[in-house]
């Protein structure tokens, strides 16, 4: 019985569009990858330009980003969105660095979670599915 409600929970995410927002390239395709074999729909950008667009056609249900970006840094790009659409206060991000000021950028920002680089993949599929 205690399987039928984690199935149905699993279900429920299936098909979750998450915003990954990371201008390593083959650190991107790894989460592409990771969270699409969760059964997520990824959409991934390299600068926090580029995610203010991809957020305009369509709010993702959870957001990974990268502090260090180009053109727009992760923290900027939270703060304009949520400027932008208040419907954004309510969606869950998960900042993913290296910056040695990861805990103070994490609480200034609001953010759900916040995994230092390197990270372990399993730690960010559990914190999605725990988001969504």
């Amino acid at each position: 019985m205690g399987n039928e409600i984690h199935d149905e929970v699993q279900d429920a995410a299936r098909g979750a569009r998450v915003l990954v927002v990371e201008d390593d390239p083959d650190l991107s395709k790894m989460m592409i990858r990771l969270l699409m074999a969760d059964g997520h729909r990824v959409v991934a950008v390299a600068d926090g330009e580029a995610a203010l667009k991809a957020c305009a056609e369509e709010m993702p249900k959870v957001i990974v980003a990268d502090l260090m970006l180009p053109k727009m840094d992760g923290e900027e790009f939270l703060l304009q969105l949520r400027r932008q659409h208040a419907v954004a206060r309510s969606i869950p991000v998960i900042l993913v660095t290296a910056s040695t000021i990861r805990e103070e950028v994490a609480a200034r920002a609001e953010v759900a979670a916040s995994l230092a680089k390197p990270f372990d993949t399993d730690e960010l599929r559990l914190l999605v599915r725990d988001l969504l």
